[in-house]
C-alpha cells in the first residue's frame, strides 16, 4: 500500500462530493496547498490518499462556558484545531479546511447532502463546528455520548463551507462518514469514506500563553 501524501497547508476541501456514474463520489478537492513539501495546484484526491496535518501552532485552551462542552475537555484544557477562517489558517500555517458540494447541480437533487460521522479512531475526541460571533454551532462530537445519528451535517448542492475541526490530543485520527442524498431521477444515493488526520504535539510549553483565544472567534464568514 502506498503511503498517504502529507498535506500541511492550503485551501483544502477535506470533503468534496461529486456524482459520477450514478453514484455519490466523496473525495478531497485541493484548491492550492503544500503536499509532501511541494506546492500543489488544484486537483482531486481519493479518500485515504492524503493525510491532513493539524499543526502544534493551533494548540490553545478551551474557553469557559457549557456551549464549548462538545469539544470534549474541561474549560482551560488544551486542544488542537483546523481554523474556519482563511486569515487564521494563514497566520497559524495550517490547512483552511472545508466541505464542498459545488460539483453537484442543485436541480439534480431534491435534498441536501447529509454527512454523518459513523466512525472515529484516535487518541482523543473529535468535534466539528462553525463559530459565529463567538458562539459555536456543533454538528458532530465524539464526546457527547459517543457517535450517534445526531452527528450529522447537511449541505445543499453547489455550496462551500468552512469549519473548526477540533482534536483534543496529539496523534493519528481516522474519521469515517456516510453520505446520502436524493437525486431527482436516480433516487436515494449513499456512499462512505474515511479521512485521515495527524495532530502534531505542542512545540513549546509557552505556546498556550502566546496564542489568543480570540482566534476561536470567527471574524467574518468566508466561503
Amino acid at each position: 500500500m502506498l503511503q498517504a501524501a502529507i498535506v500541511t497547508d492550503g485551501h483544502i476541501d477535506v470533503i468534496g462530493i461529486g456524482y459520477e456514474g450514478g453514484e455519490l463520489e466523496p473525495h478531497t478537492h485541493v484548491e492550492f496547498g503544500t503536499i509532501d513539501g511541494v506546492a500543489a495546484g488544484e486537483g482531486e484526491y481519493e479518500p485515504g490518499d492524503l493525510t491532513f496535518i493539524v499543526p502544534g501552532s493551533t494548540l490553545t485552551a478551551r474557553p469557559a462556558g457549557s456551549q464549548w462542552d462538545a469539544i470534549g475537555i474541561a474549560a482551560g484544557q488544551p486542544f488542537f484545531f483546523l481554523p474556519q477562517s482563511g486569515t487564521e489558517a494563514d497566520t497559524l500555517g495550517s490547512i483552511f479546511a472545508g466541505i464542498g458540494t459545488e460539483e453537484l447541480a442543485p436541480d439534480d437533487w431534491t435534498s441536501p447532502i447529509s454527512m454523518t460521522l459513523t466512525g472515529a479512531t484516535g487518541p482523543g475526541e473529535f468535534a466539528l463546528a462553525q463559530v459565529l460571533l463567538g458562539t459555536p454551532n456543533f454538528f458532530m462530537s465524539t464526546a457527547d455520548g459517543g457517535i450517534t445519528p445526531a452527528d450529522t451535517y447537511s449541505q445543499a448542492a453547489d455550496d462551500h463551507q468552512h469549519f473548526y475541526w477540533y482534536f483534543t490530543q496529539a496523534g493519528d485520527y481516522s474519521l469515517t462518514f456516510d453520505f446520502s442524498g436524493i437525486h431527482v431521477t436516480d433516487g436515494p444515493k449513499s456512499a462512505s469514506a474515511t479521512y485521515d488526520f495527524h495532530v502534531i504535539p505542542e512545540p513549546s510549553t509557552g505556546l498556550l500563553a502566546a496564542l489568543s483565544l480570540a482566534g476561536l472567534i470567527l471574524r467574518r464568514r468566508r466561503s
